[in-house]
C-alpha cells in the first residue's frame, strides 16, 4: 500500500474518482535548478553547489546557466563563468576555483579562475546568458553588508552554508535584502563533508490511495503522501456524492489531514458511504 503512485480501490460494480484541487499553496518539487551549498573557507577554498531537483536533467548549456559574482556592493559583474555540463535528476554541480584545496578540487564538476567571492560579494545564478533571468542568489546584489551577511556559523564569510531540505526554489530576486538564517544551516569553516550531494524534503503533496464504499468489512481509508513528517492540517479532504439525483455534488465528509510520518505518508478513515464518491483536497 506504500506506493507513490496513485492507486483506486474499486468495489464491485462501483467507479471511485480521486482528484486534487490546489486551492492553496501546496509543497511541490523544485522547478528549476538553485545553490544547495556555499563555501567561503580559508585562504582559497571556496565553492559553490547547484542542486537539481526538477526530475529532469538539465543541459546547462543550453539553458544558458551563468555564475557571476557582484563585488562589494556593486551591481556589475565582477565575475562571469559559462556553466557547461548536465546535471542528473537529484544531483548537484560543484564550482570552484583552480587554486581551491584537494578535496574541493576532488568533487567539483567545474573550475575556472582563482580570483573568487569574499563573504561581503553577491553569488547569483542566471538562465539564459549573464543577461537572463536570475534563479538564485547569495547576498543582495547592489548592497556591501561590510564584511558579510548573517551571524555567527550562518554567515557569508569564513563558514559552509548549506540550503534547508524544506527550500524548494531559489532566491530570484538579487535586489532584496538577504538573511541567510531563513533558508540556510551554518557549518564552521573549510567544511567540506556536504559538497557532492543534496536532500530536500519538498515534494507535491497528493491523494495517494483510497478506499470507498467496499463490501465486507474492509476498512474505508484515504492515504495522502507528501513530505516526511510535515503538519499538514491546512489540508482537508472532501468525500463528495457522486450518484445522480439531488445528492449529487454533496459533501458528505470532511477529513482533516494530520502530520505525515517519517517516510511522507498519512492514513485517515472515512466514512461509509454507500454508491459513488469521489475525493477532493482544499487548502484551509
Amino acid at each position: 500500500m506504500k506506493s507513490s503512485a496513485r492507486r483506486v480501490a474499486l468495489a464491485s460494480l462501483v467507479l471511485l474518482c480521486a482528484a486534487v484541487v490546489a486551492s492553496g499553496p501546496l509543497a511541490a518539487q523544485p522547478t528549476e535548478l538553485f545553490f544547495s551549498e556555499y563555501v567561503e573557507g580559508s585562504s582559497f577554498n571556496k565553492a559553490v553547489e547547484i542542486y537539481n531537483g526538477t526530475g529532469a536533467p538539465v543541459d546547462l548549456s543550453a539553458g544558458g546557466y551563468t555564475l557571476m559574482f557582484y563585488s562589494n556592493g556593486s551591481t556589475s559583474a565582477s565575475f562571469t563563468l559559462s556553466l557547461v555540463g548536465t546535471v542528473p535528476s537529484g544531483g548537484t554541480w560543484v564550482v570552484a576555483p583552480t587554486n581551491a584545496n584537494a578535496t574541493i578540487l576532488g568533487l567539483a564538476n567545474q573550475t575556472f579562475g582563482i580570483a573568487w567571492f569574499n563573504g561581503d560579494d553577491a553569488v547569483a545564478l542566471r538562465k539564459g546568458g549573464s543577461g537572463g533571468a536570475i534563479v538564485d542568489v547569495v547576498g543582495q546584489i547592489g548592497f556591501d553588508p561590510g564584511s558579510q551577511w548573517g551571524t555567527g556559523l550562518t554567515s557569508t564569510a569564513d563558514n559552509t552554508m548549506r540550503r534547508k531540505g524544506s527550500v524548494c526554489a531559489g532566491d530570484t530576486d538579487g535586489s532584496n535584502a538577504f538573511d541567510p538564517a531563513v533558508e540556510w544551516d551554518g557549518f564552521a569553516v573549510d567544511t567540506f563533508g556536504g559538497l557532492g550531494s543534496h536532500t530536500v524534503t519538498c515534494r507535491a503533496t497528493v491523494i495517494n490511495e483510497f478506499s470507498a464504499s467496499t463490501a465486507g468489512t474492509d476498512v474505508e481509508f484515504v492515504e495522502v503522501f507528501g513530505p516526511p513528517s510535515t503538519n499538514l492540517s491546512n489540508l482537508k479532504i472532501l468525500e463528495i456524492e457522486g450518484d445522480s439525483g439531488t445528492s449529487l455534488g454533496t459533501v458528505d465528509e470532511v477529513v482533516a489531514v494530520g502530520t505525515t510520518d517519517a517516510n511522507g505518508y498519512w492514513l485517515g478513515s472515512l466514512a461509509a458511504n454507500g454508491g459513488t464518491q469521489w475525493v477532493e483536497f482544499v487548502s484551509t
